[in-house]
């Protein structure tokens, strides 16, 4: 993988977050387990949304295409990105990083960029963005609306080993293996953007359908405001 050179806009600015409106545009964040089908409750709460939504309000769904953009920005692949964003601090690799002449973003900056994107797109508005911190990123960000996504976990094993076609035992196996995965990450966002609770609504995917979940996200935004 070759090394780039960071364009600035990947540094630290601690002052660089953008001023918001009175009112801003809806936004939508989806955390989930892995195994619960974050993306799919996405699709179907945008497609709800656009029924009533005027054609110059158009919601749009974000995801891998967070990452895909950060891969344009810095001509880096997105897995390697996304690797980057899930590594620990390591003084060993700080160091290197430190002789390269061509250096490649340390997880802090990309993590940084990543909640920079997301922060844009919410303020755009007419966002569902799932995964990618996006809770965090937006905790203060107004007429938005965060929901998880959890289940037990022999449910969402045997999801995945439906899905993959794989055995219950091996999809057990690698929803720990994620969610281990997926924890280095949570404790980082939730050192850095705090907020008691983290989410709005919680929603158990082995108690209710897909269907029901993006349904009742839709009823709950207009209890809140955020939709009419």
């Amino acid at each position: 993988m070759a090394q780039v050179k960071l364009a600035d806009h990947m540094k630290e600015r601690r002052s660089g977050y953008e001023r918001w409106p009175e009112r801003m545009s809806p936004f939508v964040t989806i955390s989930r387990q892995f195994g619960c089908y974050g993306f799919s409750v996405g699709l179907l709460l945008m497609e709800i949304l656009n029924e009533d939504a005027p054609p110059q309000r158009t919601w749009h769904i974000y995801n891998r295409e967070i990452l895909a953009r950060l891969a344009t920005e810095t001509n880096l692949a997105a897995e390697f990105l996304d690797g980057l964003r899930r590594e620990k601090p390591s003084l060993i690799v700080d160091f290197f990083r430190a002789l390269s002449r061509d250096r490649i973003p340390s997880g802090y900056e990309v993590r940084h960029r990543i909640t920079t994107i997301i922060r844009g797109l919410a303020m755009k508005g007419c966002a569902i963005i799932v995964g990618q911190g996006g809770a965090g990123a937006t905790a203060d960000l107004p007429n938005g609306i965060s929901i998880r996504l959890e289940a037990p976990e022999g449910w969402r094993a045997r999801q995945i080993a439906q899905r993959e076609g794989i055995t219950e035992a091996r999809a057990r196996v690698k929803v720990r293996a994620k969610e281990q995965e997926r924890e280095h990450l949570r404790t980082i966002y939730q050192k850095r953007f705090h907020r008691e609770p983290p989410f709005d609504i919680v929603y158990d995917c082995s108690a209710f359908t897909l269907a029901q979940i993006a349904q009742h996200v839709a009823y709950a935004m207009r209890l809140k405001g955020c939709i009419t």
